[in-house]
């Protein structure tokens, strides 16, 4: 049984009569475990006598598509072949090397063909938009689920504005969403034809499949990140294992190596938060958990909270009156430095430690918490307005971070403008929004290390 509340259905009917499948479009959810919209679908064609199909398609035009984020999603895609021939499931993958016309997208012919079409639901990004093109397209109800958070953001019936007045909604509400529950078996196991051939990444090696793809490919593969279900549980072992020991002293030293890293899989959905924050919670110590439960599923379910009922959340609209004020009366002041789009994407500035955090973007696509916080409050003193320093952050998480183009990329931003956050001393530029000092890092953790790490530019 799925919650309703996760369910956001448009304004069709049930099922539409004379339909041959169910249709479970992925979009978000790469992973055929502890799924909500999955499950759900199982359920509508085990209720209907209806066989399942599951499609998931990558286009070559979705924004700040490069290499990086296709090979991810194929790594991805190849662990979910293996994962639904497991569970009895018909799962197609179609690649589109460059972007066809739209009367030839298979989505709309299969979604045509479907009693229902159940897909992912994801507050940001494209999803909400290509969720609504559907349901303009075809005739057949689409019914999203909410499966990337623990608690659904249905849940909510508004914006919260601090971590201090969401966390005890999100605790009380929290055990009830994580009560275990059986994953449907599929009754009907009948193939559906397919109106395009399926690409299968081995069948193709990745980098050859992505070469063909109409892509930006000057930014490479993650060395330090693999896509899919198997690699997330390999980091969330070695995590519950090493980090998470040392969670609750060592988190906020980025040369510890004490967090998890899981966000780039939270992001696609290789693992859901649910899971991750059973195993953490079985693995334990105490104190550890308590503070990883709050990273987890106060400040992540918060960024989801932001976003659902902030639609600008993308804009100055989003940050928060007192500190937008603020930041427009610092226009005014004098810059320490201004840098153009070439010389920040590139890490070309004078503070080196600015530059190895955006090196780590550059070469890794992730970078640690502490860092992006210090990262983000530089850029807002080396750009004329608050607006340009939005846009730019926007601009460099989602091309470089596999875990951009999310909730917690927004709120993260936001939160350099002053969003969850309260006003400090008045500074210029600032205002009485909260000020970092790279320079005062050195007290914080070996710097000189950090830098080391990421001394020269991919």
């Amino acid at each position: 049984m799925i919650d309703d509340l996760r369910l956001h259905a448009g304004r069709e009917p049930g099922p539409r009569h004379g339909g041959e499948l169910v249709l479970y479009w992925i979009q978000t959810t790469h992973r055929a475990h502890d799924s909500p919209a999955l499950d759900f679908a199982v359920g509508q064609a085990n209720a209907l006598g209806l066989p399942l199909l599951v499609y998931h398609g990558l286009r070559p035009d979705y924004p700040w598509a490069s290499d990086r984020l296709h090979t991810f999603i194929l790594e991805s895609v190849a662990d979910l072949y293996l994962e639904f021939e497991r569970r009895g499931i018909q799962y197609a993958f179609h690649l589109e090397r460059a972007r066809a016309p739209d009367s030839a997208a298979p989505l709309v012919t299969l979604a045509d063909r479907a009693a229902l079409v159940v897909t992912d639901w994801f507050p940001t990004f494209i999803v909400p938009r290509q969720v609504r093109a559907l349901r303009e397209r075809t005739e057949t109800p689409v019914i999203a689920v909410d499966g990337c958070t623990i608690v659904p953001l249905r849940y909510h019936e508004k914006e919260f504005v601090s971590a201090a007045a969401f966390r005890p909604k999100i605790m009380a509400a929290l055990p009830r969403f994580l009560e275990s529950r059986r994953a449907p078996d599929l009754r009907v196991r009948r193939s559906v034809e397919l109106p395009f051939d399926p690409a299968v990444p081995g069948a193709t090696p990745i980098p050859d499949l992505v070469a063909a793809c109409d892509i930006d490919h000057s930014v490479p593969p993650s060395p330090l990140f693999r896509g899919g279900p198997a690699a997330a549980r390999e980091r969330l072992g070695r995590f519950l294992e090493s980090g998470l020991p040392r969670y609750a002293e060592e988190r906020s030293d980025p040369n510890a190596g004490a967090t998890s890293m899981l966000s780039p899989y939270l992001h696609f959905g290789n693992l859901s938060p649910r899971e991750v924050l059973l195993a953490a919670r079985e693995a334990g110590p105490a104190e550890p958990f308590a503070r990883f439960q709050d990273e987890l599923v106060t400040w992540r379910e918060l960024s989801f909270n932001f976003v659902q009922w902030t639609r600008r959340h993308r804009t100055v609209d989003a940050i928060p009156a007192w500190a937008r004020e603020e930041l427009s009366r610092g226009e005014a002041d004098p810059r320490p430095a201004l840098y153009g789009d070439g010389e920040l994407e590139h890490a070309r500035t004078a503070d080196e430690l600015w530059n190895a955090a955006q090196r780590a973007y550059l070469r890794d696509g992730w970078m640690h918490n502490t860092l992006r916080m210090l990262w983000g409050k530089a850029v807002l003193q080396w750009t004329p307005t608050a607006a340009e320093a939005l846009r730019v952050l926007e601009h460099l998480n989602n091309k470089y971070a596999l875990d951009g183009r999310d909730p917690n990329t927004y709120a993260g931003i936001h939160w350099v403008f002053g969003k969850f956050d309260r006003p400090f001393y008045r500074r210029p530029i600032y205002g009485t929004v909260r000020y970092q000092s790279l320079r005062a890092a050195g007290g914080k953790f070996d710097v000189p290390a950090y830098v080391r790490r990421y001394n020269t530019t991919p």
